[in-house]
């Protein structure tokens, strides 16, 4: 408002300069006209005085006479036509009251000559009020200019307060300031709100309220934007992890404890991708985790794979679990379909779960059975059932002691309908999630002793492999103890492998199958043995007739002094409990060297034999 008073003082102070000048100037126009008509009056005084002194002398009287009437009957005739046309009395007398006076006690004659000389009255009012309304319309004009540059500039300053955040010092307006703010004030709470309910929303439909993670719907529309990358092709890693310890926790623990345990897997799959800026962490189900880190090289993606594994083994040992989680990896690259990919990352899994507690996979390629789905699993699987559609390899162990038989582990191969090999390891993890486990080692147990009736002699022993889900079911104990006690002749020959890690899940179980093969005349064998100390725990419990040392352990037994020592430990305590020790996956000379001087009682591995039909074995 303080710009708007100095306007309005500009324009009344313009406007009175004006009218002061016209004012001034008409005044002294009139003053002059006046001057000189006050000069005309003492003009024609004078000349009354002059006639007068002559009438009085009489000496011009008969000369001038006639003179004087003709100029009287003139001026009496131009007087009474200028009286009758001039009419401002009142005017003269308000404005100039003395020269009013001196124009009454004028005679006829001085009377005309003063008004003939005040002529240009006329001119000056016209003047006048010409200056006056000229006055007017500038000052109008002045006025609507400068009205206009104030709403020019009102305009201007709201907008810029509009656009500013903080309210200016100084305002002309400060009523349209306040009101403003007020307004942008309450428009910024709006906004907010609206921004909170937005994310509020958006938080509930995208986030998992246990864990604080990224749900499935969310995974899947990440999932989707890499694979349909169009500008630039994109590669990731994909991990799924499945909690596999939950239903255990729930049913015995309650769902409050299995709520935390899967709170402490989201927290350690937190604490091993921290490290990766790009990591994103997802829960897509109740027990199934996923992790995508885009441009992570496969080397890489081990490394974090073994790392997690880590410290699912410490947690598990930390609260007594029989497992914690498995890991199933794949790659991702632009172009492929997200069933592609998922199926690709659920194989990795269930592969991963035959392998052991904690246990991680890794899936790259695609196959063709790979890529099919549960139901075709399904059929395949029941087929291969029915028409027992399986082939036996042996792959033999080399004995360096005499004291020693001949050892040959029986290996499967599935045939499908097309006579094709189907991946064995594919199969067996498809067989595990439609629960077929159990019928197909029943169908290779029932295969194995069909082949032995003809093909094995007294002398030698064939490993047959036993898997998690058939050592844990009390039913295929029982049956496979009635088979044996049905041929102790052949049950006397055969030797049941299990791998060390899946004894360790359960300790009274495992017993239970050992002491089971002991009663029927058997053997039993701890497979993949020496992963640590607490190998020799087992070794303590179960006392197996054979230990069969992990291919990893003798990979790195020419380099390293520790790996030596720890496998002459293990040599040692086994032959003192009576156990033959044979090394498996040995593919160097260097290491079967080693391996004789060590008094090791077996071997077995590609530089022996590869795994071949049992037909040509045994011919």
């Amino acid at each position: 408002m303080t710009d708007y008073f100095r306007c309005n003082l500009f324009i009344t102070f313009v406007f009175l300069c004006m009218l002061f000048s016209v004012l001034g100037f008409s005044y002294s126009s009139l003053n002059s006209s006046l001057a000189v008509q006050g000069s005309a009056v003492n003009d024609a005084l004078s000349q009354k005085i002059t006639i007068d002194a002559i009438t009085d002398d009489n000496t011009k009287l008969l000369t001038d006479s006639l003179a004087l009437s003709q100029l009287l009957i003139q001026t009496e005739s131009m007087s009474s036509s200028w009286k009758s046309n001039f009419n401002y009395p009142t005017l003269i007398q308000l404005i100039f009251p003395q020269l009013a006076k001196d124009f009454s006690g004028a005679t006829d004659l001085f009377s005309y000559q003063f008004k003939l000389r005040f002529s240009e009255k006329d001119n000056v009012m016209i003047q006048l009020l010409s200056a006056f309304t000229i006055s007017l319309l500038i000052a109008y004009l002045l006025c609507l200019a400068s009205v206009k540059r104030l709403f020019v500039r009102l305009e201007n300053n709201i907008l810029l307060e509009i656009g500013n955040t903080t309210k200016p010092k100084h305002s002309a307006f400060p009523t349209v300031t306040r009101l403003l703010a007020q307004h942008k004030a309450e428009h910024h709470k709006e906004l907010q709100d609206q921004h909170e309910q937005i994310e509020a929303l958006s938080k509930q439909i995208n986030m998992d309220n246990l864990t604080g993670l990224y749900n499935r719907f969310y995974f899947r529309g990440e999932l989707v934007d890499i694979l349909s990358a169009k500008k630039q092709s994109q590669s990731a890693i994909l991990a799924l992890v499945r909690a596999s310890a939950l239903g255990h926790i729930n049913k015995h623990s309650g769902f409050q404890l299995g709520d935390s345990y899967l709170k402490d897997i989201s927290n350690m799959l937190k604490q091993c991708t921290k490290r990766y800026p790009d990591s994103q962490l997802y829960r897509v189900s109740g027990p199934d985790f996923a992790i995508i880190i885009p441009n992570m090289t496969v080397a890489v993606a081990h490394k974090l794979a073994r790392e997690i594994k880590a410290n699912l083994d410490e947690y598990q040992s930390l609260h007594e679990l029989e497992n914690v989680a498995y890991i199933g990896i794949t790659t991702i690259h632009s172009g492929h379909q997200p069933e592609q990919v998922l199926s690709r990352a659920d194989t990795a899994l269930a592969k991963a779960q035959l392998e052991g507690p904690n246990y991680w996979a890794f899936q790259q390629q695609d196959s063709q059975q790979d890529n099919q789905g549960q139901s075709y699993w399904q059929d395949v699987i029941e087929d291969i059932i029915n028409k027992r559609s399986l082939m036996l390899l042996s792959q033999p162990v080399q004995p360096i002691h005499r004291n020693m038989k001949n050892y040959q582990e029986i290996y499967t191969r599935f045939i499908g309908s097309n006579n094709a090999m189907l991946p064995t390891h594919t199969l067996f993890a498809m067989a595990q999630r439609l629960d077929y486990t159990v019928k197909l080692d029943q169908l290779i147990i029932e295969n194995i002793i069909s082949n032995s009736r003809t093909q094995m002699d007294g002398n030698s022993h064939w490993g047959v492999n036993l898997t998690s889900h058939s050592v844990q079911s009390s039913a295929f104990i029982v049956w496979l103890e009635r088979l044996l006690l049905r041929e102790p002749n052949i049950a006397a020959n055969l030797v049941f492998e299990i791998d060390e890690i899946i004894l360790e899940r359960n300790i009274v179980s495992s017993k239970r199958v050992i002491d089971m093969l002991r009663r029927v005349g058997s053997r039993s064998a701890i497979s993949k043995f020496g992963h640590g100390i607490s190998s020799f725990k087992l070794f303590k419990e179960l006392k197996p007739n054979y230990i069969k040392i992990d291919s990893g352990l003798i990979k790195s037994v020419t380099d390293d002094n520790a790996s030596q020592q720890f496998l002459r430990m293990i040599v040692d305590v086994a032959h003192r409990m009576s156990c033959q020790v044979i090394a498996e996956g040995v593919e160097e000379l260097a290491q079967k060297q080693l391996l004789e001087s060590m008094h090791i009682d077996g071997i077995q591995g590609y530089l022996i034999a590869r795994p071949a039909p049992l037909s040509k074995i045994a011919n």
